[in-house]
């Protein structure tokens, strides 16, 4: 029973981290396509 609960602490920890580092991550993939395109175009 408490291995149960260990790996649903776990999971839920790894939930919580994800969703609130899930924007930073966008912004910074965002930022770095950006400048992948923008030095595609220009040089």
């Amino acid at each position: 029973m408490t291995g149960i609960t260990l790996i649903r602490r776990i999971f839920h920890y790894l939930v919580n981290n994800i969703r609130e580092h899930f924007m930073l991550y966008i912004i910074l993939w965002s930022l770095l396509a950006i400048m992948d395109v923008i030095y595609i175009m220009f040089f």
